[in-house]
């Protein structure tokens, strides 16, 4: 029997719930107004990916027991996912068919990205190969998701980049925090990462949290309407920082949620 809280994370619905608070974030920074179908595209297209990964990584999985519950959900329900997926792609496709048309290719083109990363991950040939950098690609394409749709009409400055940087690095942070913890669960189900290429990994993470705050506080200290969202990005990357140099405090499962949990800190600060 699972335990409640395990839910959002075994549905993949955490990972688009991180997602909306994010660009709601960097939209209140930036004045830009979202609609339903923008925030509803995102929540959708974001669950499509983690629901798709899980779906396709199950194929490899052994038979019995597997230390992972999400990966072990999707294996004992693939067929009713499968059928959920669909509906969810052509809920996709509608609401894609809202959008400006220049709106239509630059999505086109985010679409191309993480059909490469997919096909490089799960493609037998390059899987293994793609595994060493799978944890900032995975951070890269979930960041510039949840970008998409609140730099459609932005002028580029050079505040919004270094925020921009540290939220991709923040999401890659988050990836490489639950990863180390999955090391020997990800070599039983055979499943490539950095973390399994990359045994000092964990030594690397502070000075990447600290370069990750430095450039968010850059940001602010050129214009003051980035600080709530530095100190949100602040709070979280320390949080991660702590789940990963104290893996005693929570069981692995445990670990996987409060991982995205803690990326929540907009909802505080932006209160």
């Amino acid at each position: 029997m699972r335990q409640w809280w395990l839910w959002p994370n075994v549905l993949s619905l955490d990972a688009p719930v991180v997602a909306l608070v994010w660009q709601a974030a960097f939209a209140q920074v930036l004045a830009v107004e979202l609609d339903w179908m923008q925030r509803g595209l995102l929540a959708v297209c974001v669950w499509l990916a983690y629901c798709g990964d899980r779906l396709l990584d199950v194929r490899r999985l052994p038979t019995g027991p597997v230390d992972s519950a999400r990966h072990a959900f999707a294996r004992d329900h693939t067929r009713p996912l499968a059928a959920a997926w669909c509906v969810g792609l052509a809920l996709a496709a509608a609401m894609a068919l809202q959008m400006s048309a220049r709106e239509m290719l630059a999505g086109a083109g985010l679409l191309a990205a993480v059909s490469v990363y997919f096909i490089l991950h799960h493609w037998q040939t390059t899987r293994e190969g793609a595994g060493r950098w799978k944890e900032p690609m995975a951070g890269l394409g979930f960041a510039l998701g949840a970008l998409f749709f609140v730099t459609r009409k932005l002028e580029i400055t050079l505040p919004f980049v270094l925020a921009a940087v540290a939220w991709v690095g923040l999401c890659a942070m988050n990836c490489m925090v639950i990863a180390g913890r999955d090391r020997e669960c990800d070599a039983v189900m055979a499943q490539p990462s950095m973390a399994r290429r990359w045994s000092g990994m964990e030594r690397a993470l502070p000075w990447m949290g600290l370069g990750w705050v430095a450039l968010v506080l850059g940001a602010a200290a050129l214009d003051a309407r980035w600080l709530p969202l530095a100190l949100a990005l602040a709070a979280s990357a320390l949080a991660l920082l702590e789940l990963a140099r104290r893996p005693e405090l929570f069981s692995a499962e445990a670990r996987r949620v409060w991982a995205d949990v803690v990326l929540l800190t907009p909802l505080f600060v932006f209160l």
